[in-house]
């Protein structure tokens, strides 16, 4: 038996989400079958795997496996998203969105050339903040918008780089150039800012790796 990489709690349910990059769908050796496989790639191996499992109590009620081509990516604080009666995930270069609880696939969406760092809500739709580009996409998976920027939507540190506030969203680049965008997509301002300091990471960390209260964001 393989540890979940998160659990997510909706109700009487459990959403196991397991990293499964050295998953082969080709072979009767891995640890566990899933039922269905939904891919956003045709002509490569998929960089990243993520399979899904729900439950209600120890009953299974439906598993799924997706994968996706670019950037590998894992399960973090802001990988998934519980949404309209579904779960959104990051996986490599694509945004899935499956149903709850029968893991039906609704829509996948290439919200990036490369990787989907990680996805936020944003009032109906979703913010995708990917390493080339930032898109704003709506609730049925259609791309309203992306942005890029001089360099890749990260730093060296790969902290405090992106953030969406009330009514704007900053995004810093490899180069440190902090971009304010509105939710319309618009650039309103670029500063330069300093590196993250060291000694302010751990607390950053530790702020990130708190458990998500799932009946607060739930729509």
């Amino acid at each position: 038996m393989k540890d979940p990489s998160e659990i997510l709690v909706l109700e009487n349910c459990f959403i196991k989400i397991f990293e499964e990059n050295d998953y082969d769908i080709n072979s009767t050796d891995n640890w566990y079958s899933y039922s269905r496989v939904f891919l956003n790639t045709d002509e490569y191996r998929p960089t990243s795997q993520i399979g899904i499992q729900v439950y209600d109590d120890d009953k299974l009620l439906s598993d799924c496996i997706i994968g996706a081509a670019g950037g590998g990516t894992g399960i973090h604080l802001n990988s998934t998203l519980i949404s309209y009666g579904g779960i959104v995930v990051c996986c490599s270069n694509t945004l899935f969105k499956l149903s709850l609880t029968d893991l039906n696939l609704e829509w996948k969406t290439k919200a990036d050339y490369a990787t989907c760092f990680g996805v936020h809500y944003l009032a109906e739709d979703y913010i995708v903040h990917g390493e080339l580009e930032i898109s704003r996409i709506d609730k049925e998976g259609n791309i309203v918008w992306s942005k890029s920027g001089q360099d890749i939507w990260t730093t060296a540190e790969s902290i405090d780089n992106f953030e969406v506030y009330d009514d704007y969203i900053l995004a810093t680049d490899w180069e440190y150039n902090r971009y304010k965008f509105d939710f319309d997509g618009n650039l309103l301002e670029v500063d330069k800012v300093e590196p993250t300091k060291v000694e302010e990471k751990k607390g950053i960390e530790e702020k990130s790796n708190k458990p998500k209260r799932w009946w607060e964001i739930w729509k």
